[in-house]
């Protein structure tokens, strides 16, 4: 890792065990140690950019007092700057010193939030902590509707390569929802984006796992990061396509079988890494392909493993969120506790 914003990456790892500082930056405190804390999976975003079926399944899973008033509640809630329930508020509420934002282009499932949108929310002058340095960091995206049409994909590239060169003290990866955005992990016609991370020297976040939100891809084409072993290999850093280091969102969740590619790739290559937001039920499809129902949730089992296979300084906490108010706390809460169950120092 070249790039000096790279460093995000390690100095993220071993979740909340990141650095420990006896200072007024320490706001998580666990068994009397303070700790200062990124959560670098935060969505921006407009409610009403969600497709229909979105906005529907985003209601009916709320309460049915709340639900008139979920627009207006969801738009707060995905601002960074809303007053007291916006992103930066709930990561203060819950001791998060850094979040990680996201840019979006999903529109048939969680709709977009734009590369130029997060850009401004960068370099805003609210983000910025007391000591001048950032609150929050940007992860950009692409867009892949209409990808294959002559010259799209050249000029996209050179769109999210321009970020970087732009701000490479604010954006530190690019992210990638392929089931949300309707393409296949190991499609070729698609692998310039990963040319694209090699040449600026930044991560690539990728959503793995079944997703059952709306619009989504369900096969496991789409989610399951067995499916990107070749590409993982190709940019390990000792070919001629350079190197990339990949993040795997969601360590596959929902599916066991994708849940279990995920930790064998980070096994097997230095350079995955496992962020572990999205873990909080428990696995939809189980190791035999079959739906299944019940169970418990899917954090603290994934959370020994990754401990049991020697992968926790590769381990990245997230929360996925905001999603609604106090949801950075008690995930990263979640986390900690999954984390002393299985005996992490």
């Amino acid at each position: 890792m070249s790039r000096p914003h790279l460093v995000t990456l390690a100095a993220l790892a071993s979740l909340v065990v990141l650095v420990s500082f006896a200072t007024s930056h320490a706001d998580v405190d666990v068994d009397g140690t303070s700790y200062r804390v990124v959560d670098m999976h935060l969505h921006p975003g407009d409610f009403g950019r969600f497709p229909a079926g979105g906005r529907t399944f985003v209601i009916e899973s709320l309460p049915p007092f709340v639900r008139p008033y979920a627009p207006a509640l969801g738009n707060a809630g995905i601002d960074p700057w809303a007053e007291h329930i916006g992103i930066r508020a709930q990561t203060e509420m819950a001791g998060v010193e850094r979040a990680v934002l996201y840019a979006v282009y999903a529109p048939r499932s969680t709709g977009w939030y734009t590369n130029r949108e997060l850009e401004a929310v960068l370099t805003d002058p609210r983000n910025r902590n007391a000591d001048g340095s950032p609150w929050a960091y940007g992860m950009a995206s692409l867009s892949f509707e209409g990808y294959l049409e002559e010259g799209v994909a050249e000029r996209r590239l050179d769109a999210l390569r321009s970020y970087f060169t732009a701000h490479p003290d604010l954006f530190v990866g690019i992210k990638l929802a392929h089931p949300h955005q309707h393409v296949a992990l190991d499609d070729g016609r698609y692998l310039g984006v990963f040319d694209v991370a090699a040449e600026v020297g930044v991560p690539v976040l990728l959503h793995t796992g079944f997703s059952p939100f709306p619009g989504t891809r369900t096969e496991r084409d789409y989610y399951d990061p067995a499916r990107l072993a070749s590409v993982v290999e190709a940019y390990d850093g000792t070919r001629g396509a350079g190197r990339v280091d990949f993040v795997l969102s969601h360590v596959g969740q929902g599916d066991a079988r994708a849940v279990a590619a995920a930790l064998d790739l980070a096994e097997r290559f230095d350079n995955v890494w496992l962020e572990v937001s999205a873990l909080g039920n428990p696995v939809a499809i189980d190791a035999l392909g079959m739906p299944t129902t019940g169970g418990s949730p899917q954090l603290p089992d994934v959370m020994l493993q990754i401990k049991t296979r020697g992968l926790t300084p590769r381990a990245l906490f997230a929360s996925d969120g905001p999603q609604f108010s106090g949801k950075v706390r008690s995930y990263l809460n979640d986390v900690i506790e999954a984390a002393q169950a299985a005996d992490w120092s």
